[in-house]
């Protein structure tokens, strides 16, 4: 049957290798910014989106479905036959049984119970045949789980076939297979815990040395996010009668578009610290048991890039949440333990956030193009995007004065 996996607000054994945020914290003394904007849009994107309104007060969760097994690539597929056909590669046992995860926005993902009693996560990607970047992400993760961490990241089960920790099956995707980690998604909860693992891997990541180039491009070159989009082909995109279902939305990205291709000529000419990073990190991808962080996961986008980038891609889940601005103080709280800005990185932080929504807006586009996916995986957040847009630029010098003093707190001179 075809996985509509829903995400849901807790779990018992949560899925390594989830889809993707954590977020950042800043510290706001003005009470009139911890509200949102009166000029915050109420804006349409029909067809069989799933609509988040922004109030006064807060707003409602996006509740969002996979999307990608509509797709031709997918309907084609005899998913249970593949998943069958995935475990043989990493388990001697004929009677496996399957069940879906609360994850995998991007890729197939789901539980394996083994007849002695044993519970792992199988992935089959959904990537286009993109086995160069499987590989990468399996490298960093090898060198990652020789560092010691107080929480645990994805640990991969060798093929029982040829030693390797992915395989291609014979429909050109790659799976592979690994141990769960106890825990539940935390979602908008903990920012502080969540804040304080963020730092500790931005620090872990920042000593990992590997001899393979990054297939993944820095979300810089925003046109190279994924192989079917470019620039001619976004604004060629957006005028096709699937945009009119979100007009006003995607209206409001254009015009960010325009004004960060601007700025990105400006952020690349200051040289600002460049290192591996997760690259989708958010509270959707992480686990905590009630205590502490056990799992960070998904590291599917990991790639060179600028440091403050991994914070920029934390904070833009966040501004979708009710009381943002205490959210992202308590995860700075616990971000500054480990993690590190200079002052232009700061100053470019807001812009940084607009660029991980861009870059999302365009990997979907580029997804559908490819038939890895429906248009609706863009059609159903766009909307979100556009208000997180929105707040953000509202918002932006708040957001670089309360980081500002938090690392000035930190680094005092240095800073």
């Amino acid at each position: 049957a075809i996985l509509m996996a829903r995400v849901r607000n807790s779990m018992r054994m949560a899925v390594v290798l989830a889809a993707s945020s954590c977020a950042m914290s800043f510290s706001l003394n003005t009470a009139s910014l911890l509200s949102r904007s009166s000029a915050q849009l109420t804006l349409s994107c029909s067809r069989r989106s799933h609509l988040v309104l922004r109030q006064a007060g807060g707003a409602q969760r996006l509740n969002m479905a996979q999307t990608f097994t509509e797709a031709d690539t997918w309907k084609a597929t005899d998913i249970p036959k593949l998943l069958k056909e995935a475990a043989t590669h990493f388990l001697d046992d004929d009677n496996v049984k399957f069940t879906p995860t609360s994850g995998g926005v991007n890729n197939l993902v789901q539980y394996v119970d083994t007849s002695d009693g044993q519970r792992y996560v199988m992935r089959i990607y959904n990537n286009g045949g993109n086995s160069v970047r499987v590989k990468y992400e399996h490298a960093v993760l090898k060198e990652l789980n020789k560092q010691t961490m107080s929480f645990k990241v994805p640990d991969y089960v060798p093929s029982k076939k040829t030693g390797d920790t992915h395989v291609l099956l014979s429909n050109g995707a790659e799976a592979c297979m690994c141990h769960t980690i106890p825990g539940e998604l935390p979602k908008s909860a903990e920012p502080a815990s969540i804040g304080r693992a963020a730092g500790e891997l931005l620090v872990a990541l920042g000593n990992v040395k590997i001899e393979l180039k990054s297939p993944t491009p820095p979300y810089f070159d925003i046109y190279k996010v994924h192989h079917a989009i470019s620039r001619e082909k976004f604004f060629e995109e957006i005028q096709k009668p699937w945009a009119d279902s979100c007009k006003e939305s995607m209206n409001i990205m254009v015009q960010e578009f325009e004004r960060i291709e601007k700025r990105l000529e400006e952020l690349k000419s200051q040289n600002l610290p460049f290192q591996l990073i997760h690259g989708d990190l958010h509270f959707d991808n992480v686990l905590y048991d009630g205590k502490k962080v056990t799992g960070l996961l998904d590291f599917e986008f990991a790639a060179e890039d600028w440091r403050a980038m991994e914070l920029a891609v934390c904070l833009s889940k966040y501004a979708a949440e009710k009381d943002p601005f205490n959210l992202m103080d308590s995860f700075v709280s616990g971000f500054c333990e480990y993690g590190e800005l200079t002052r232009k990185e700061v100053e470019g932080i807001p812009d940084m956030i607009n660029l991980r929504i861009m870059s999302n807006v365009l990997y979907f586009i580029g997804r559908a193009l490819a038939k890895e996916d429906t248009i609706e995986a863009l059609t159903s957040r766009a909307d979100m995007y556009a208000e997180r847009i929105q707040w953000v630029n509202a918002n932006r010098q708040a957001i670089i004065d309360s980081l500002s003093s938090r690392m000035e707190k930190k680094l005092g001179d240095k800073f």
